[in-house]
């Protein structure tokens, strides 16, 4: 049994494919008018196709590799689209000139320095007087930190963040914000101990983590563990503990009763989806083998057709839970279903989408 997904226009898949054709096409004469300053000529036509087939993600040119350019494909910080733009980048074909990023790359430290963001028509805040207060969690291995810059006395306070992130995301890139800092607050702080302007952050977090020899994986291949302390009626009311990808997006989903307030992936052309397995399945003493080999089996199976992948998984008091990003709508279900009958499954499990 599967749940009926909503109509899209296309696919993730078919549009990713759509792309790099159409890269292929244009990359020279886009790369040639970059290199005569006209960048800002290409944007229409490049709004008008991403519109159409890679709708709902943002991208940007940028520098690339060897003195050459970039394309970015970005999911703003929302972690299934961030997926998305990852599956994108896996699927980029060689081109001269040209680097492709699935995240926003930080910037080098002279453009750093450069940047500001004006906030009056006299003040601005920019990465060279933006204090950065660091405590570093070697047990979380990550650097909580306190911002201040004194032209925030006047900007409204629900838009500090705002600020303080695009300077961030620029020093560290999308996944750098993510990836090594902890607990950040805005608040009023002095210059001393553990104190340092926002454009030494880059090299101060890489002194941390030579130090300490943190090994991290990046956002998109880390799996958290999460537990449910108390079981709720609704769809995977009966979960206990799992570890996934998209933590937040199963919480969510527990806590509103199998309704997300919205769906993080809408109009992409993509799904969140998740299997629900009879319990009886999984012998005692073996659930958690025997569910890494469905999972093993669906990825080897999704990935082999660029269709989707597995996001991890949970067990509750009666059923046990695979969670998979599907990039090929109906073709994706499929590859799906047809797994589930190979490993005699088909019958004691069930496809739902998170929205």
């Amino acid at each position: 049994m599967v749940d009926q997904p909503n109509v899209a226009k296309h696919t993730f898949k078919e549009g990713v494919t759509e792309f790099w054709d159409w890269y292929e096409q244009v990359a020279q004469r886009f790369y040639e008018t970059i290199e005569s300053g006209q960048c800002e000529s290409l944007t229409n036509e490049t709004v008008d196709f991403m519109e159409i087939h890679l709708p709902a993600m943002s991208w940007v040119f940028g520098p690339g590799e060897n003195g050459g350019h970039s394309f970015t494909l970005s999911g703003e910080g929302v972690l299934p689209k961030q997926l998305l733009a990852q599956y994108w980048q896996s699927r980029a074909k060689e081109i001269p000139g040209w680097t492709f990023y699935g995240s926003r790359q930080s910037c080098s430290v002279d453009d750093l320095k450069s940047m500001a963001i004006a906030v009056t028509d006299q003040e601005q805040v920019d990465s060279e007087t933006f204090l950065i207060q660091t405590d570093v969690d070697d047990e979380e291995q990550l650097i909580d930190i306190v911002a201040w810059h004194p032209a925030l006395a006047i900007v409204p306070q629900e838009h500090h963040y705002q600020i303080l992130f695009l300077l961030l995301d620029e020093a560290l890139g999308e996944f750098g914000t993510q990836n090594w800092l902890g607990e950040i607050k805005i608040q009023p702080i002095d210059e001393g101990v553990e104190t340092r302007p926002l454009v030494q952050l880059p090299e101060f977090i890489e002194q941390v983590n030579r130090y300490h020899k943190w090994e991290k994986l990046p956002p998109l291949e880390t799996f958290t563990l999460y537990r449910i302390e108390e079981q709720r009626e609704g769809p995977r009311g009966d979960t206990i503990v799992g570890t996934s990808v998209i933590p937040n997006v199963i919480g969510k989903y527990i806590h509103h009763q199998g309704k997300l307030p919205e769906d993080p992936l809408e109009g992409t052309g993509a799904r969140l989806a998740y299997l629900s397995i009879d319990g009886d399945v999984f012998p005692e003493g073996q659930q958690s083998d025997v569910r890494g080999n469905i999972e093993d089996a669906l990825d080897e199976a999704l990935e082999k057709e660029q269709s989707g992948r597995t996001l991890g998984g949970a067990f509750g008091t009666e059923m046990a839970y695979i969670d998979l990003l599907l990039v090929d709508g109906d073709n994706s279900a499929d590859i799906v279903r047809q797994t589930l009958k190979r490993i005699q499954l088909d019958g004691k499990s069930n496809l739902h989408y998170f929205a």
